[in-house]
């Protein structure tokens, strides 16, 4: 099983510091994980996870800074970590894959938690923050998400015929 962690089109440090320590390694090996796929965008410097076998509890890690295909390491993760960017988040809920949603509490006035906070309380995602992003891996409540609904793509095109004809 494999875990995509990203952070979206900037850098999160925080989320970043927290995907390479040992209790998050560990939390996602208590749960059958064996891949972990880290998208740090800026904050690419600050990986730095362990390198013994023993450190990493097996897990293979791979990280880089960014990738023009985000959308196809979601779909191949059994769950997503990101960030509480609307993109980031819109991408794992239309995939259908789990997602634990990381808030980054410094951005503008902290509106990321509002969106994530809407989407948990649905019970569509689950809410961390990078200090307990590990113990949201060992609860495994993302087990237990909500799928989200598909767009039904047909009221907008009612609405364009209503409006042009």
């Amino acid at each position: 099983m494999s875990v995509y962690v990203t952070v979206g089109s900037t850098g999160f440090d925080a989320l970043v510091r927290a995907a390479c320590t040992r209790e998050f390694l560990q939390a996602l090996a208590g749960q059958g994980f064996r891949r972990l796929v880290v998208q740090c965008g800026h904050s690419i410097g600050l990986f730095k996870p362990p390198t013994t076998r023993s450190e990493t509890f097996g897990i293979a890690i791979e990280s880089f800074d960014y990738t023009s295909r985000p959308q196809r390491l979601v779909e191949q993760a059994d769950l997503v970590v990101c960030h509480a960017g609307t993109g980031s988040i819109l991408e794992a809920l239309h995939s259908g894959t789990p997602a634990i949603v990381v808030v980054n509490r410094a951005l503008m006035d902290d509106h990321q938690s509002e969106i994530a906070r809407e989407l948990a309380k649905d019970g569509f995602v689950v809410v961390a923050e990078p200090a307990t992003l590990a113990s949201a891996v060992s609860e495994c409540a993302y087990a237990a998400l909500r799928p989200y609904p598909a767009a039904d793509p047909r009221p907008i095109g009612e609405i364009i015929d209503e409006e042009t004809f």
